[in-house]
């Protein structure tokens, strides 16, 4: 019965589904993209899906995250990494050789849910619906990670911080997901690994060898990426199956697949020219 009632409100409430997919953008366009779009949120009553990786490699901190105590810079700038401040919370994730999903939607929608774990829940859904189509078998993880007692001694990445409900495939963590909502709009983006580059993510932070082995080892250990599950899967069938499990999840509606526009791109171009933006490049209070 409950899921009954929850088709009837994403059918009332979702005006429109559009999916965006990119090739490889750099880190400010990537982050100006989807700010741009929890802009339309406050005059369009739209659910946007967007797909996109980064070229060059970036490094991602969480919006109270400081880049001087949480970045080498010296390592970053030696292998033409970049980096970037999300809008959303959580701990740094290296972007290389992964594909990342922003879900964006009007915060009034509420059948994308009313609170963080509520939405984190429905996104999950789709995501592991998509995983399914793929032939990968995910499991949400209910329960509080063990790493909670390693966290108070050791500053964990995204991809081993401990929360409920994450993406789980064998018993380790596939996706790493953080969320940002406001009084008009709600952003959820997170990132899908697939091949083993961004557990290089600890020689980018400053750390000591000790710190950065131990890191590496858990990551190693507790996370997964989709060339140890899926080889033969390439980006273009993993985003395939992303539209196709969010489309089937949230059906019925109306969905549609659109690039960018001239005039879109000329707006996302002002994002990031603008002051706002600049707070995802500095340390300001």
């Amino acid at each position: 019965m409950l899921w009954l009632v929850s088709c009837a409100i994403f059918t009332f409430m979702i005006r429109s589904l559009r999916f965006i997919t990119d090739g490889p953008c750099t880190a400010r366009f990537n982050m100006a993209a989807d700010l741009y779009l929890m802009e339309r949120c406050s005059v369009e009553e739209t659910l946007f899906v967007r797909l996109y990786s980064w070229g060059p490699s970036a490094v991602t901190i969480g919006s109270l995250q400081r880049a001087e105590k949480q970045l080498d810079m010296p390592m970053l700038v030696r292998d033409n990494v970049d980096w970037i401040r999300r809008p959303t919370g959580g701990r740094a994730v290296l972007h290389d050789d992964d594909l990342t999903y922003s879900c964006i939607f009007p915060a009034n929608m509420v059948a994308m849910g009313r609170s963080v774990a509520d939405t984190y829940g429905r996104i999950s859904h789709c995501l592991t619906a998509a995983l399914s189509l793929a032939g990968i078998n995910a499991q949400l993880q209910q329960s509080a990670s063990p790493l909670i007692k390693c966290g108070r001694d050791v500053r964990l990445p995204c991809f081993l911080a401990p929360n409920r409900n994450e993406i789980m495939v064998q018993g380790r963590k596939l996706v790493g997901s953080a969320q940002y909502r406001t009084t008009s709009a709600v952003l959820q983006h997170g990132s899908l690994p697939f091949g083993v580059a961004y557990r290089r993510l600890p020689y980018y932070l400053p750390l000591s060898e000790e710190e950065r082995s131990l890191q590496y080892g858990l990551l190693e250990k507790k996370s997964i990426c989709l060339l140890e599950i899926a080889p033969q899967l390439s980006m273009e069938e993993l985003c395939a199956t992303l539209i196709k499990g969010f489309r089937e999840t949230l059906s019925p509606y109306e969905w549609y697949e659109e690039g960018w526009s001239d005039g879109e791109r000329t707006q996302i171009d002002a994002v990031m020219e603008s002051e706002r933006f600049g707070r995802c490049l500095r340390d300001d209070p």
